[in-house]
């Protein structure tokens, strides 16, 4: 044989992962059956490839010389997901000395357990371990009907042992010693042929039928397959002995990734048989992706098989095989490339991105960390199929959802990349997680909506990578909810899209309901998208219903702020709507606004709110204010609600209070980083009072005395210190050195006292110290900016004037940190200082 012909024949049984036949590989290499049998067994005597004790003869290499592989398991589709328990099961197993455990591979028909087994015998073969020399298969089903021609088959029989016995013959566990015995279907076993079997592997020996005296002795490895329910077949002293179960699942219950690897395996082997590329009609590959079927693989590999004959006999003369009708939309297989493999990263790469995505608690570091980390879908060998199903559903959904998709596009591919690695990497970082759903909510709730129709296995993973890309993309300070409702299968989402467009960010959600659906049934939705939602500063929504009485009623219990329901859904109002909202308009102003625009049927709730409540604002922020209820909510009477605004806003609810007595009758008590010029009859509270040692310990307890039992008066007291600390202060900066931006501040408030000629008290430096430092990290990451309600150039302090003073005191840090402060932040300072 000329050593071209022996590569070619290696390289040909190499290439085939369960083997090859001889008809098979005499086809794919150009030589005619017999010399190909004649070469085989050639090679077979220098002992370079395997033959099967099947029919038809399976040809299989000794070594791994051509497989690219280090671990043989990994030929194994699913080795590193759905299976990798498993295979590390089995590979347990196998490594017990001297010989190895039995093992149990248990799935219905055409799942791979065959092929597990000769994978099983390739590993030892690698590993040199005992027991690797050959493997014996057997069909327990061949002899079912006759137990005592399957005991001999077994175990081997003496001349006379019975009729026809007219010579000694050697049964199975001889052929197999030193090497692996496979037994298929065993339950087809007799419980007498398990005993005895059992009998060996107790003790390495076994009598031929017919022999009374002499013992044989073989050194076997067992492995035993059953599509049967073990518990239910096979002998509990047979049962016991087996060490390992390994299970295989149902092509249909595999991950679809893996599903996909099996499909275009098939697909490839057929290719490389007659050396063509196919291009497979994406609705065929579709259907065989999620088709359920009794024979599982095998089944699958058969329809593959009459496919592509179907597509051969009428496209033989053509170098690609078009499957199906559809030659546009298709799949591609080339028959000389390998399959690539999902997963070829290095463990280093892979260990590296794992430390890289638990070594820290910061949001946006994290998501600075995973769109710069130097990996794409070039490196697995491009998007795989199911991927791009993934990728079109993001776009289809944002496209619903938005009107467009320039949103998510620029993620997509970081997105896809990821997800190919979910079974190798944790992606699910639940802290980050946690911290994205409180301080970015908009944003979680948007990556929820556009993975909603995610395969269940991509969803997790999908949505908070999503959630982590997109922070910035989406606008965080709209502070009402707004949902609009409408009957047909489109009507909502489509003004919701046009919308959420023209608006430029997603400000509606929407909520399409049949047309024969009833108040119940609409209430019942609307209840599911509340719970999903904080709804404490409000859900502003427009419905095309009847009467609203009944619906406003079933719903605002639901919601612990403001409803407004209004019964007008068309594009033109919801754009009104939208730019109200994203210019911060006050709830009150909205339907004041509404009212006056508009002729419409509306239910609005008059009063503030319909539960006792505390509010909580600060003049140093919206997340401040947020992070002060969280503070509190362990101490407030669980009967309260808490309520966060906007410290404009307040302002405007204490104006309405003025003007509307009662607005505020179930408002407790009003709590706040300032002084408020209060008229009010509600109660207010400087949180700063907490740090001053002049007030007194009685006096907090009188303000508090409706919301906070006593006792709690202490720890809460230690809580606030804290957390208007310099140690509580770098706690809530986000990616600012707290060393550095807390000394820029202290040198600032140092000239401002000169300045101004004043001396701030411990109170005024706490707050200046903190609003100066949030607010210069604010102004970097581009805050909104509000409307001020005086001429800044007219207010002094001290006969000095402000504004242009405090423009020079700030210059530095403006220059030090490239921004421009706006003159809304200016005022705020002003009142600070002023107070």
């Amino acid at each position: 044989m000329k050593e071209s012909t022996r590569r070619h024949l290696l390289q040909g049984i190499g290439e085939e992962q369960v083997g090859i036949t001889t008809t098979e590989l005499a086809k794919k290499i150009g030589l005619s059956r017999s010399v190909t049998s004649l070469y085989l067994n050639e090679l077979a005597k220098d002992k370079e490839v395997i033959k099967s004790e099947t029919y038809p003869i399976v040809w299989r290499l000794t070594s791994h010389e051509y497989h690219t592989s280090q671990d043989v398991f990994e030929q194994f589709i699913g080795s590193s997901g759905s299976a990798k328990s498993m295979i590390k099961t089995c590979k347990a197993a196998m490594s017990y000395p001297p010989k190895g455990l039995p093992v149990l591979i248990h799935g219905n028909s055409g799942v791979g357990k065959t092929y597990l087994a000769h994978l099983i015998f390739d590993y030892l073969n690698q590993q040199q371990a005992n027991c690797s020399d050959n493997i014996v298969v057997f069909n327990c089903a061949d002899y079912a009907n006759n137990p005592e021609l399957l005991s001999s088959t077994l175990f081997g029989h003496k001349k006379g042992a019975y009729t026809g016995a007219d010579k000694d013959k050697k049964g199975l566990l001889s052929k197999a010693d030193n090497g692996i015995l496979f037994l298929d279907e065993v339950h087809r076993l007799s419980y007498e042929n398990q005993e005895k079997l059992f009998q060996f592997m107790d003790s390495g020996q076994f009598r031929l039928i017919g022999e009374e005296d002499k013992v044989e002795t073989a050194n076997v490895r067992l492995i035993f397959a059953t599509t049967e329910d073990p518990k239910e077949v096979l002998l509990p002293t047979f049962l016991r002995r087996i060490s390992a179960v390994l299970e295989l699942a149902d092509y249909h219950l595999r991950p679809l990734q893996e599903r996909e690897t099996i499909l275009r395996v098939l697909f490839l082997k057929e290719a490389k048989l007659l050396k063509k590329d196919m291009m497979i009609d994406r609705l065929i590959f579709d259907r065989f992706l999620h088709e359920k079927m009794s024979g599982n693989i095998g089944q699958l590999a058969n329809k593959v098989k009459l496919y592509c004959a179907d597509a051969l006999h009428y496209q033989e003369d053509k170098d690609v095989l078009y499957i199906g009708d559809n030659h546009n939309d298709v799949v591609k297989v080339i028959y000389d490339e390998p399959l690539n493999q999902l997963v070829d990263v290095s463990k280093e790469m892979l260990e590296k991105l794992n430390v890289l995505l638990h070594s820290t608690s910061d949001v946006l570091e994290l998501r600075e960390t995973l769109l710069g980390f130097p990996l794409s879908k070039d490196d697995f060998g491009g998007e795989t199929y199911v991927l791009k199903q993934i990728r079109e559903k993001i776009l289809a959904n944002t496209k619903q959802i938005m009107g467009k998709v320039d949103s998510v596009t620029p993620y997509l591919e970081k997105l896809t990349t990821y997800l190919l690695l979910k079974d190798c990497v944790k992606f699910d970082h639940q802290p980050i997680k946690q911290m994205i759903i409180m301080d970015y909510p908009r944003t979680a709730l948007f990556a929820k909506k556009i993975t909603s129709k995610l395969p269940v296995e991509y969803k997790k993973e999908a949505r908070f990578l999503l959630s982590l890309f997109l922070i910035g993309s989406i606008k965080e300070q709209i502070a009402y909810h707004a949902l609009l409702v409408a009957h047909g299968d489109t009507t909502a989402s489509s003004i919701q899209a046009v919308s959420n467009q023209l608006c430029g960010n997603y400000v509606f959600d929407a909520i399409n309901m049949p047309l024969d659906a009833s108040i119940k049934d609409i209430v019942l939705e609307v209840k599911a998208w509340l719970a999903e939602r904080d709804t404490s500063e409000g859900v502003i929504m427009l419905v095309d219903m009847g009467s609203l009485v009944h619906f406003y009623k079933s719903l605002k219990p639901e919601i612990m702020g403001e409803l407004l329901v209004v019964n007008n859904l068309t594009t033109s109002f919801a754009l009104e709507i939208g730019q109200q909202l994203l210019n911060h308009h006050t709830f009150y102003d909205i339907t004041k606004n509404i009212k006056q625009k508009f002729i419409t049927d509306i239910q609005y709730f008059e009063g503030f709110s319909n539960d006792r409540n505390v509010i909580i604002s600060s003049i140093l922020g919206y997340d401040i204010a947020k992070k002060l209820k969280k503070l509190f909510e362990p101490f407030i009477n669980p009967e309260i609600k808490m309520i966060v605004m906007h410290f404009n806003e307040l302002l405007d609810i204490l104006d309405r209070e003025n003007s509307d007595k009662g607005y505020l009758d179930t408002t407790e008590l009003i709590m706040t980083t300032s002084y408020l010029d209060n008229k009010t009859d509600v109660s207010s509270v400087n949180l700063l009072d907490i740090l001053d040692e002049d007030t007194e310990h009685q006096a907090m307890k009188y303000t508090f005395r409706n919301t906070i039992h006593e006792k709690y008066m202490p720890d809460l007291t230690n809580k606030c210190i804290y957390f208007f600390s310099k140690e509580g202060l770098s706690e809530k900066l986000n990616f600012l050195n707290p060393e550095i931006i807390i000394k820029q501040v202290e040198l600032i408030i140092e000239k401002c006292e000169r300045r101004f000629g004043i001396k701030f008290n411990v109170k005024v430096k706490f707050n200046l110290t903190m609003h100066l430092a949030l607010m210069i990290e604010r102004t970097i990451l581009g805050s909104v900016d509000y409307p001020v309600p005086t001429d800044l150039s007219q207010l002094k302090i001290n006969d000095n004037y402000f504004y242009g003073n405090i423009k020079d005191l700030l210059s530095s840090i403006e220059d030090f940190y490239r921004i421009s402060i706006s003159d809304w932040e200016l005022y705020v300072l002003h009142e600070i200082i002023a107070s």
